[in-house]
């Protein structure tokens, strides 16, 4: 399957959101931090949270869509460095989001979350990979591998250190392959999760 990615507009990013939704809707993570046992329930909680944490990447960094016959199967947001942490503001926009449709106990374990991987955000200059998401149906098909192949080109050509956090053993593995190596681990709701660098190839 050849891909063409490429910025995804503002007009997309609802598109994108619920693609997220649903390819990370088993996610460890995601499951612990909203506690919703409807898998569909989930899925639509997490592409409403979702939205706003895409629409203030697109405003600080980017989202990259990867298209296939003009289908969006794949995402991948990418901040620069020095504004890879949300701003107070986008902070606000994605609060309605948890408050408005979850008990209060969602909102203190997605902040507990989502600080917890502020804090071990590095302090030194890097491009923050994530999220990425490959359409649920096409997992597994080289989807994620090109998606990977062409970040991680930009990051050479620029000379840039890549940095992500995953919660999936899985994804550890497979981020390796491109170069990424564990700098950190830590436990975030009682959830295993790894820290990864990537150096830019020689």
């Amino acid at each position: 399957m050849t891909l063409a990615m490429r910025k995804i507009a503002r007009k997309e990013t609802a598109l994108a959101a619920r693609l997220l939704g649903r390819a990370m809707r088993d996610n460890p993570i995601n499951r612990q931090a909203f506690a919703i046992a409807d898998d569909s329930q989930r899925e639509q909680a997490l592409a409403r949270f979702f939205l706003p944490v895409l629409l203030g990447l697109c405003a600080r960094g980017e989202v990259q869509g990867a298209f296939h016959d003009k289908t969006l199967v794949g995402v991948c947001g990418l901040a620069p460095p020095e504004r890879c942490q949300p701003s107070p503001l986008e902070k606000l926009q994605i609060a309605p989001a948890l408050i408005l449709r979850h008990p209060p106990t969602t909102s203190l374990r997605v902040m507990s979350w989502t600080g917890a991987w502020a804090k071990a955000d590095p302090k030194t200059p890097h491009w923050h990979l994530g999220p990425v998401a490959v359409a649920a149906d096409l997992q597994h098909q080289g989807v994620g591998s090109q998606i990977l192949r062409a970040f991680c080109g930009r990051m050479d050509v620029d000379r840039g250190t890549a940095y992500l956090e995953t919660d999936k053993p899985e994804n550890v593995r497979f981020y390796e392959r491109f170069g990424f190596r564990v700098t950190n681990e830590a436990k975030v709701l009682d959830i295993p999760n790894w820290y990864m660098t990537r150096a830019p190839a020689n």
